[in-house]
């Protein structure tokens, strides 16, 4: 830990986590969207005549099919709507909380009529969303950067009301993390004063929620349900990793479906807030440990995701849910089963052997089975690291450390795959 003191890295580690660890009402991307929507009519003044939007490749990508919570329609352009008439700009990552039937109605008029334009762009940030409300007289525009709550800017007739520093912000960030190994996470993990990871606590009581509410009703996929009957019917077991797999499963469902359970997020993705914690949380229960361990590992796990991200990147053309989530599961596990470096980082290298490649093709109702793949993968990675199964090092994308096997998976995800997002949008989103 040499770029600062240590109490200074484990708070700067622990306002990062924090950041990222909030709760949220429906996917990220169409969350974004409306929330930029949502701030920019805040501004305005009269009635508006034309929303014109930009958005990044993933933001459309990952907006097109996925459920709105509190409705049954998908899409960026009934996201932005639904930001412009009922979004509430203060609520962040739950604008969403206030849509009805009646609002629904309205943003269908209002893309019927065509007041809504929505363009995918290339050349700007992985999270990125650049709303223009004009009116006869006056015009908003206001832009979303880098982060899915990150006002940048905010420009009223032409006069800058508010200019983020972002860029700076999330440059300080990575080199905090490139300066910073997985035995650093580790320790600091462990040190943290508990007191300090209370927060964690709302997260697993929140997902654990989610994805019981998510075996209940019939949202989304229902793959999680599914799950649950083949193992009733004694088709698949009942170990922690199945275990883990359905539940994994159950509150995505309930998130993509249009469900209105808030999820905690993890690097900013409720998606990720569900395979983090909820593989953690199964395994802690079937071990029986105290809430204090619990807490420890889950905020493992969370360290190790966003520590993932600063290389991939917050959305990429893989699947940050599986790959990155599913890496901090497998660390929060590693370490509950008694593992130090060598597990936990035996752990990585096995995740990544397997489901490095996983593309990303959209949020939608699927993510379920991508998310329960790695939920499952995670923990039973992390057990057989603890008996001393470990890809050896060297081979494929695995390098000769597990932060070297990261920087690997980024370059991988910024070089090998600069392309696949736009090909995916061809794919899928046409």
């Amino acid at each position: 830990m040499s770029i600062l003191n240590k109490e200074d890295v484990i708070q700067q580690l622990l306002e990062i986590v924090k950041s990222e660890t909030k709760p949220a009402v429906g996917c990220t991307e169409p969350v974004a969207v409306a929330l930029t929507v949502a701030t920019a009519k805040k501004y305005f003044k009269g009635d508006v005549v034309k929303i014109d939007l930009k958005v990044s490749r993933n933001i459309y990508k990952n907006g097109k099919s996925v459920t709105i919570p509190n409705t049954t329609e998908c899409g960026v352009h009934m996201a932005a709507a639904l930001g412009e008439i009922c979004g509430d700009s203060d609520a962040g990552l739950m604008v969403f909380k206030n849509v009805n039937q009646d609002h629904v109605i309205k943003a269908k008029a209002l893309i019927e009529n065509q007041v809504v334009s929505v363009t995918p762009v290339s050349d700007e940030d992985a999270v990125f969303v650049q709303v223009t409300l004009r009116g006869h007289e006056e015009e908003v525009i206001v832009t979303l950067r880098g982060s899915h709550t990150n006002i940048d800017q905010v420009v009223v007739n032409g006069k800058v009301i508010l200019k983020g520093g972002l860029v700076k912000v999330n440059t300080e960030s990575y080199s905090f993390f490139k300066a910073l190994t997985l035995k650093d996470l580790r320790i600091i993990a462990e040190e943290i004063p508990s007191e300090k990871l209370a927060f964690i606590d709302d997260g697993i009581i929140m997902n654990k929620e989610a994805a019981y509410e998510g075996l209940k009703r019939n949202n989304g996929l229902h793959w999680g349900s599914s799950l649950l009957k083949l193992q009733e019917q004694g088709k698949i077991g009942k170990d922690s990793a199945t275990t883990a797999r359905i539940l994994t499963a159950a509150g995505s469902d309930l998130r993509m479906g249009g469900g209105t359970c808030p999820i905690m997020t993890s690097g900013g993705s409720g998606n990720q807030g569900l395979c983090v914690i909820l593989p953690i949380m199964v395994v802690a229960e079937d071990l029986g440990l105290d809430r204090d361990t619990l807490r420890r590992a889950v905020f493992l796990g969370h360290a190790v995701n966003n520590f993932v991200k600063k290389y991939t990147g917050k959305l990429s053309a893989i699947c940050g849910c599986a790959i990155a989530a599913g890496i901090g599961a497998g660390a929060g596990v590693s370490w509950l089963l008694g593992g130090k470096d060598k597990e936990i980082q035996g752990t990585i290298h096995n995740m990544l052997a397997n489901l490095t490649g996983m593309v990303c093709d959209g949020a939608k109702e699927s993510c379920a089975i991508k998310l329960s793949t790695s939920a499952a993968e995670a923990i039973i990675c992390a057990y057989l690291a603890q008996s001393g199964t470990i890809v050896p090092t060297k081979t494929g994308i695995i390098g000769n450390t597990a932060e070297g096997t990261i920087e690997n998976l980024g370059l991988l995800c910024r070089d090998g795959f600069s392309r696949a997002d736009d090909v995916m949008i061809a794919i899928a989103c046409e």
